[in-house]
């Protein structure tokens, strides 16, 4: 089942045209993966999808209905974790409740069940910097999950982390993702990243961008470790490499 779909964008900055004609859709528990070059208009697609910006052509449809223009439909997460430095990680966490207009002991609650399902126990009463650049990505994530558990935007979530952090990130993050099921399309510039991650993969190339290629990657219930070394991720790496060529 289609949950969100893109038909037909457009978008202009500054009277040039950054996005074009394109159409993307993602399907219940699916993660995708945009990826393309620097300035190809990932980012631009993405505000777009959320609602931060109006496009001059097509619409978004969330559960066939249109959402175009509208946002907080949707959840965004942004490259930095952007935890409040001030606040506890359980009321960083409980922020989107809170905005809804929950108040903070029932926020709280709400939330705490969660912590033990993402990793991040006995971090309630911590504040950002006493967490690792992972735990703080972890946080940063369940506070995503809380704005909307059901489809979720996440720009280039593991690029700030160094290599041996990022893998550990990718085994916790397929693991956290059978549990929950949130319909994700992500950002990522790391072909190997898009690769393990993904259910699919759609290629953005061109000005103005757009979508050249659809891959799907079939894993042939191989775990992360194995589909990295085989013959299979070799052939659809060097295919990427490829398109955006």
């Amino acid at each position: 089942m289609i949950v969100l779909e893109a038909k037909g964008i457009q978008q202009s900055y500054e009277g040039n045209k950054v996005i074009e004609d394109i159409s993307i859709t993602l399907e219940a528990g699916e993660i995708v993966c945009l990826i393309g070059t620097s300035g190809v208009g990932k980012t631009t697609l993405f505000h777009v999808l959320s609602g931060l910006t109006n496009p001059e052509k097509g619409q978004v449809l969330l559960n066939g209905k249109n959402i175009t223009g509208i946002a907080g439909k949707i959840s965004y997460m942004l490259q930095k974790d952007l935890l409040l430095p001030y606040r506890t990680i359980e009321d960083n966490i409980s922020l989107p409740l809170r905005i809804q207009g929950m108040k903070r002991k029932l926020a709280r609650q709400q939330v705490a069940p969660y912590f033990e399902t993402f990793g991040l126990e006995n971090t309630e009463k911590k504040y950002p910097f006493q967490l690792s650049g992972g735990m703080r990505q972890r946080a940063a994530l369940l506070r995503t999950y809380m704005f909307s558990q059901e489809v979720a935007l996440l720009d280039e979530p593991f690029s700030a982390l160094d290599a041996i952090t990022k893998r550990q990130m990718h085994h916790w993050y397929l693991d956290i993702m059978k549990k929950i099921q949130l319909s994700t399309l992500f950002i990522s510039h790391d072909i190997d990243e898009a690769l393990v991650l993904s259910n699919r993969i759609y290629i953005m190339s061109g000005k103005p961008g757009t979508i050249v290629a659809e891959i799907i990657v079939d894993k042939k219930e191989m775990d992360m470790d194995e589909f990295l070394m085989s013959a299979d991720f070799m052939e659809l790496k060097r295919k990427i490499v490829e398109y955006l060529r």
